[in-house]
């Protein structure tokens, strides 16, 4: 390993860290042109100046043109003579929620100081987080990440692929969504197949109110929602389709988790699990394009969720690879485990579980 500073890779290391810093501001900039509907108002008023932006959102026009300088030097805007136009991209990532690449809801609240502070203590206490401990923002913020792509692929490639099983939830079937954040992904499944009980659970009481209130809101009359962890299977048998979204790697005790899931599946049941696309260690993951994203994400959220409890797992962000999931299944008794991966989803792979 290199001991002698080389000129060059110093302006270069200068330059990246300058690029981090540049992206927690403009990540700021993002949140408020989603929290004051700025996107919103540029996309339905094309080609506007400063001036139409403030007269349509009622807010200064000075701190807008500079509001419109900094995303257009970002690269999400186009700018001509005084006007700007946000880029067809930008419009699809930031304006259209339903869009399968909808990102504007990661934006929703940036770290806070609080968070910071909490982690800093969990490198002297080896304590995390838990995903609740973070506050509501959070569970806003964490359906954010999959919602979009959840309710485009979920019901018509992901649940299709596994054999059979659309034809069970047509007819009904009993169907557990466990970490079901906001519950985008059982409302989804509860939408497609109104003949199917769709019931999710979380720890969260932040999520759990936001799920309820997605349900009432979309009428789901066959979705319910309560407060638990995979300890509360327990009480649950019989279960048809089993649904866990990029939740294990997040868990302090991932092997009770499995086994679990292994006690309330009916004996034809089918447990769908995703979780991030890793490949093990640091080298292993190199062809991750945000791979400095998934280690920042994972000591603020994930692993600290993976800690937050004496003994913790601390799988992380990246630390539930194949061969780790595949041991926890059979040391939890499952038969079959089959791994897929789907172009439509460069983030998760996928696992059809049963016993």
């Amino acid at each position: 390993m290199r001991t002698e500073v080389d000129l060059e890779l110093l302006g270069q290391t200068i330059q990246d860290l300058y690029r981090m810093k540049q992206g927690e501001a403009m990540s700021a900039i993002v949140h408020l042109g989603v929290r004051l509907g700025l996107f919103d108002a540029l996309d339905a008023a094309p080609e506007s100046t400063s001036i139409e932006l403030a007269d349509a959102t009622g807010l200064h026009e000075r701190w807008i043109r500079e509001w419109l300088c900094a995303v257009a030097a970002a690269g999400l805007a186009e700018h001509a003579d005084g006007r700007f136009n946000l880029t067809p991209e930008a419009k699809a990532t930031l304006c259209e929620p339903d869009h399968p690449a909808a990102t504007a809801g990661v934006f929703g609240l940036p770290i806070t100081h609080h968070e910071i502070n909490r982690t800093a203590e969990a490198f002297e206490t080896g304590l995390g987080m838990t995903w609740s401990e973070h506050g509501v923002h959070a569970c806003h913020f964490q359906a954010a990440m999959s919602a979009s792509g959840q309710r485009a692929w979920l019901v018509p490639v992901i649940l299709d692929s596994i054999d059979q099983m659309t034809e069970r939830l047509t007819a009904g079937a009993t169907v557990v969504d466990v970490g079901c954040g906001s519950g985008v992904a059982a409302a989804a499944i509860a939408g497609a197949y109104p003949q199917s009980t769709v019931l999710g659970i979380d720890p969260s009481a932040h999520a759990i109110e936001s799920a309820n209130q997605r349900a009432a809101s979309e009428g789901l009359g066959n979705l319910s929602f309560r407060s638990g962890t995979f300890d509360d299977l327990a009480g649950l048998s019989d279960v048809d389709l089993l649904v866990t979204l990029d939740v294990l790697h997040d868990l302090p005790n991932p092997e009770a988790a499995v086994a679990a899931a292994r006690s309330c599946l009916a004996d034809d049941g089918v447990w769908m699990v995703a979780d991030i696309k890793t490949r093990g260690g640091l080298e292993e993951n190199r062809n991750i394009p945000v791979l400095p994203l998934m280690y920042a994400m994972s000591i603020l959220y994930c692993m600290s969720s993976a800690m937050s409890e004496p003994n913790g797992a601390g799988l992380g962000t990246l630390g539930l690879t194949v061969e780790v999931f595949e041991q926890l299944a059979s040391a939890a008794g499952f038969g079959s485990v089959e791994v897929r991966e789907f172009e439509i989803d460069p983030l998760n792979r996928y696992y059809e579980v049963r016993i």
